[in-house]
């Protein structure tokens, strides 16, 4: 059984989880004054779990099997929202993981007034450095395309580890060695599913519009030819408004077929997080507008749908780019290609995969 509305997804977590599910009464308008002097860290709970929800679901059968069970579904809704809650652990903690959530690209397209969005640096070193050279750096203005370029490369690993782990469960050399590989598909499991529910909060970010923009909480001191809201709509629009009028089962629906990813890893990052950037401006003028308070906020409900089924979409699309690419990728070292082994031209590297130095 799977959520299928606000009502069943309660019921689905007293069940599955032991957690009650307790329902907010505060309105929007209250919310906006609780909110104002802070910025919100990203989708709220109800949105990530939403994502991770609705792109496991859709996880097509080329995918392993151990990630489409009920379990593995729950677990990926759950995790989504994993990197928000490990938030206020302390210090170096928090200044050096939070920039993750978002990246700040100016109506120009550059970030800081340095790196262009569709041209980022190979790495968060050479980012850092383009950005101090404007002033500013990457703990001010963001590196979510990072984020989600690292998550996407471990999980590429993980899936190339996997790939071993099952041939050595019928191919390795003895019962013991069979056994052991046994085990290390256990625990490979597990962590693919922590790394991938952990991951996938950064996926999500990025199809939230505001953590895209310099715009990224009021309009602020920029020019405003449209006289956009000076209110603080961060927070009311990714929390309480999901959390409220927003389904899993009408997200998933609206999700998009399966997309092949053609490029670069960061190549299609940087598409992913340029189209949301696009909705910037949509979604100020619905704000403006009083699309979010209307009495029946159909407009604003079929944005944040639209929004949610993006970002479960890719983070679906990008998963199975990973497990498409993991022939590709190496294990142990010296490096073996994967594919090498599959196909019998290499034989296992049982010293590099078990650690016998």
């Amino acid at each position: 059984m799977f959520c299928g509305g606000r009502t069943e997804l309660s019921a689905r977590f007293d069940k599955c989880g032991g957690v009650t599910q307790v329902k907010r009464v505060a309105s929007l308008t209250a919310l906006l004054l609780l909110s104002s002097a802070v910025q919100a860290g990203a989708w709220g709970a109800s949105g990530h779990r939403i994502i991770g929800l609705c792109a496991a679901r859709a996880l097509p059968a080329e995918t392993p099997a151990f990630l489409r069970t009920a379990d593995a579904i729950w677990d990926l809704g759950e995790l989504a929202r994993e990197a928000d809650r490990s938030k206020g652990a302390g210090q170096p903690h928090d200044a050096d993981l939070d920039p993750g959530h978002y990246v700040n690209v100016g109506d120009d397209g550059r970030i800081a007034g340095g790196p262009e969005l569709a041209a980022l640096p190979r790495t968060r070193a050479d980012y850092d450095a383009a950005l101090r050279a404007q002033g500013s750096d990457s703990g001010k203005v963001g590196w979510l395309p990072y984020a989600v370029v690292d998550g996407w490369q471990q999980l590429v690993k993980d899936f190339a580890y996997y790939r071993i782990d099952q041939m050595g469960v019928t191919h390795g050399a003895d019962a013991a060695q069979r056994a052991w590989f046994v085990k290390d598909l256990k625990l490979r499991q597990g962590l693919i599913l922590r790394d991938l529910g952990y991951w996938s909060h950064f996926v999500g970010d990025a199809s939230q519009p505001l953590h895209v923009t310099t715009h990224f909480n009021a309009w602020g001191d920029y020019p405003n030819p449209h006289n956009y809201t000076s209110e603080r709509i961060h927070g009311p629009f990714e929390g309480e408004f999901i959390h409220q009028f927003v389904s899993d089962s009408e997200v998933c629906a609206a999700m998009a077929p399966l997309r092949a990813m053609d490029g670069s890893i960061m190549a299609e990052t940087a598409d992913y997080i340029g189209a949301t950037r696009a909705q910037v401006e949509p979604l100020f003028a619905l704000w403006t507008a009083g699309a979010f308070k209307a009495a029946k906020p159909d407009q604003a409900r079929g944005f944040a749908v639209a929004r949610l089924a993006v970002g479960a979409a890719e983070l679906r699309d990008l998963v199975v780019a990973a497990w498409r690419a993991s022939p590709d990728a190496t294990v142990g070292y010296p490096a073996v290609k994967v594919s090498a082994i599959e196909s019998g031209a290499a034989p296992i590297p049982i010293d590099a995969i078990q650690g016998n130095d």
